[in-house]
This record gives structure tokens, C-alpha cells and sequence, in this order.
């Protein structure tokens, strides 16, 4: 159940607004009906709960832009043992997930986003298998709380020859209205790209989402795949008119000058998982997606191995790799904080709803403990949270109004029994694909 909203006064807060009209510093902000609706000094509203936040950070919610939830189940059975990398496990168990499996997975995930200060989600579903599915994954995000987008894809280890069901997206679509919705998701599509199916089919589904108007992702990971691969290719699909600025390469971590230079002429976006890439892939090449004028932004991808959902952390291990890969210092602390923010809300089509605090937004925020050990001896708040500040110093998430997160601890009950019953779910599923005799892990 969705915890009410209320008319929220929150005081004396540290605004890092991340909005050039917004002034940093010390202010107060009125919530109402789910919107900033004030910002200002000595601000009063009758009726309205108060929260202190004297001391206290306050920043637009992270948004993450590319995160597969359906697979978060996975988590601690992917390692390092022979046998247990990713994909091993991905196909062993994916073919064994139930209705609920679905759904807890997606819910458990969600949880730890609100932990970490995630009020905005794009579930990039590379395992729709039916409506059943569909419906998991959105029950799950609306019954979080947070904002988001759900990409709709194929089934996991579809076949390269066969086409993705559109139709199977039109009922969705027709199911899941924008009223239903509640105004905080919205659909896009996951596509495979011609380096995973056949040029001809891969047109036939950009077409087929840009007909219907929907935002497309696509991963650029031939390095995967493909022996020696030193080019995302991406030349390739500005040439077959498949780039464009409704298109969102993830990965890229390979991408040529030659690869940037046609993202920047069509408008196209990029999401890195800093930490995914670096253990499975390699560097992501953020201070060329910057130079050239890409837009750029962060996500988790997934729980299943190496990240979680700290985004801070996250954050924090980019600007180090980064400054190391390229001896220059184009990742500032406040540039990686809006990859997070609001050049994430941008990559989503968001940014007139969240991503920023200013009057007229939703009220998607994150309070930040500036005495929490971590913020400690204090200096320029910006730099003090990249490169000190920790995931636990938040102690209020707070996404269309509605408190979801307090210094106690989540505030949904779905959220406690998700991580709680993590372990038993993940058990299940395995026991599952072992008495299948697709899987002999643990």
C-alpha cells in the first residue's frame, strides 16, 4: 500500500537543486499535492507537517537509467566460480521464473533503490515472456512508490531470427493506461540491434516503436561477444537510420571517436553501469560522451553482480576510474552528481517532472545527514558527497510526495518483506531449475 501524501513543510535544508534558477544554500520547501510548490525563507502553511532538516542535504532523487529488476533474484548465486559468471546463471535460471518471482524480484530491487536515495527507475526488461510479466513488473513499480520507465523486450535468449511482440506491447499498452499508471511510468522499448539479429529485422523494429512513438534502448556490448572488438559500431546504425535523439545506447564502453562523433550528430543519449562494465567489460568512456556533447547518465544495471544500488558509490568509483583512465578532469563531482540527477531525468524525457528542485516539479527529494560520519569535517557539500559521503547518511526519500523512506527505516511494509524474504525466493527459484536439469549450482 502507497503511504498518503501530505502537505509536507521541510525547513532549514542545504538545497543542492541542481536548477540554474534554484540558489545552493539554506531554504525551506513546501510540498503540496505531490509538487515543490515553494521555495523560500520562513515559508508557513497551516496544517502542514513539518519536517527540521537544520543540517541536512537536499537533492533531487537519483535517477537511474538503465536496470534490469526482473533479475535481481540472482544475486548470490552469480559469482566467481567456474560456472557461475552472469550469463551462466541467467540462462540456467531464467527459464524457471514464476509470476512472483517477477514481481518480488522487481520489489526487492525497488527497495534498495529507496535505501539509496532512487526515486526514479527505468526497468529495462530483457525477459518479457507474457501479459503475466508485464503486469508483475509494473504492480511492483507502482507498489514501490517511485517514478520510472518500463522497456519492454524480449524474452531472455530470444531467437536472432524472430521478431519482437509488438502486438503483445499494443495489449499491454492498452491495459495500462496513463491514469492506471498514476502518472509516474511510462512504456518504452528494448531492442537488440542489428549486431544481434539481421539488419532487416532490426529495421523492421525501429520502426515498428517509432511508428507507436516510444522511447528505444539498445545495449552496445559486442564486447561480450566478439573476440578483440575495439568499436561499438554505431556508425553502422546512424548509415541504416537507426540512431537518433529517441534512442539510448547503454554501455558503449568501446565506442570509437568515430562511434561518439554520430551519437552527437543524432541526438542519441548514453547510460554507463560504471560498475558492471569495469568488471565485465572495461572503462566507459565518459569524458569523450562529455566532450562531444552527449548526453550521459548513470544506472546500477543490475543486482546480481558486481553493483548494488549505492549510488553514491557508484558515483565515487566513476570520478576515480575516470580521472585514472584519462589524466584530465572533465568528470567534476557536480557533473557526475547530475548524470545522476537531472542529466538522467533528461535521458528519460523527465526533466520537466523530476531531476531538479525547483517550484513546479514533483516532489521526487533525498534528505542527506550533513553530520553522518561520512560528511565529516564538512567542506564544499558537493565534493564532500562525491568523494566522502555514504548511503546511510540519507535518511529521508521522499518521491511525488509521499515519504517512503524516514530516519527509522522504509516505511512500506511490501518494501521490509521484500528483502526479507530475498533469500527463500532466490532458494525456490534454484531448487526449480535444478530438479529441471537446467541447473546443477548452487
Amino acid at each position: 500500500m502507497l503511504p498518503e501524501r501530505s502537505e509536507l513543510l521541510i525547513r532549514n535544508a542545504y538545497l543542492i537543486p541542481f536548477d540554474p534558477d534554484v540558489p545552493e544554500g539554506e531554504a525551506d520547501v513546501l510540498i503540496r499535492g505531490g509538487k515543490i510548490a515553494e521555495i523560500g525563507h520562513d515559508l508557513a502553511l497551516e496544517g502542514a507537517d513539518v519536517l527540521d532538516a537544520k543540517g541536512s542535504l537536499l537533492l533531487p532523487g537519483f535517477i537511474d537509467t538503465h536496470w534490469h529488476l526482473w533479475n535481481s533474484l540472482l544475486r548470490g548465486t552469480v559469482g566467481d566460480a567456474a560456472g557461475h559468471d552472469y550469463f551462466s546463471v541467467k540462462r540456467g535460471l531464467a527459464p524457471h521464473f514464476e509470476k512472483d518471482d517477477f514481481y518480488w524480484s522487481a520489489r526487492f530491487a525497488l527497495a534498495e533503490a529507496v535505501l539509496n536515495g532512487i526515486t526514479t527507475v527505468h526497468n529495462w526488461d530483457h525477459n518479457v515472456r507474457d501479459a503475466d510479466d508485464v503486469d508483475a513488473n509494473l504492480h511492483a513499480q507502482l507498489d514501490s512508490g517511485l517514478r520510472g520507465r518500463f522497456s519492454y523486450g524480449p524474452r531472455d535468449s530470444f531467437a536472432k531470427d524472430q521478431a519482437m511482440d509488438f502486438p503483445g506491447l499494443d495489449v499491454a499498452r492498452e491495459r495500462w493506461s496513463d491514469d492506471r499508471l498514476d502518472g509516474r511510468l511510462h512504456f518504452g522499448v528494448a531492442l537488440r540491434g542489428p549486431y544481434r539479429t539481421s539488419t532487416e529485422l532490426a529495421g523492421h523494429e525501429w520502426r515498428a516503436a517509432r511508428e507507436r512513438g516510444l522511447p528505444i534502448t539498445m545495449h552496445c556490448d559486442r564486447c561480450l561477444r566478439e573476440t578483440d572488438c575495439r568499436s561499438c559500431g554505431l556508425t553502422r546504425l546512424e548509415d541504416e537510420g537507426l540512431l537518433g535523439s529517441d534512442v539510448q545506447i547503454v554501455h558503449a564502453v568501446h565506442a570509437t571517436p568515430e562511434d561518439v562523433a554520430a551519437m552527437a550528430r543524432s541526438g542519441a543519449t548514453v547510460s554507463v553501469s560504471p560498475l558492471s562494465e569495469m568488471r565485465t567489460m572495461g572503462f566507459p568512456r565518459i569524458t569523450e560522451f562529455i566532450e562531444a556533447g552527449v548526453l550521459t547518465s548513470l544506472s546500477i544495471d543490475t543486482l546480481a553482480m558486481p553493483a548494488s544500488a549505492d549510488m553514491l558509490g557508484t558515483i565515487r568509483a566513476l570520478v576515480s576510474s575516470e580521472h585514472a583512465r584519462t589524466g584530465r578532469a572533465t568528470l567534476t563531482p557536480r557533473i557526475a552528481l547530475e548524470m545522476a540527477t537531472i542529466r538522467a531525468a533528461r535521458d528519460l524525457g523527465l526533466d520537466d517532472v523530476t531531476g531538479s528542485v525547483t517550484p513546479g516539479k514533483r516532489a521526487d527529494l533525498i534528505l542527506i545527514d550533513g553530520a553522518h560520519p561520512s560528511m565529516l569535517p564538512s567542506g564544499n557539500p558537493v565534493e564532500s558527497l562525491v568523494y566522502n559521503g555514504s548511503s546511510e547518511a540519507i535518511h529521508t526519500v521522499i518521491c511525488d510526495g509521499r515519504i517512503l523512506r524516514r530516519p527509522g527505516g522504509l516505511v512500506q511494509e511490501s518494501a521490509r518483506t521484500a528483502i526479507a524474504t530475498a533469500n527463500e525466493r532466490r532458494d525456490a527459484l534454484v531448487a526449480r531449475a535444478r530438479a529441471a536439469g537446467t541447473w546443477d549450482g548452487r
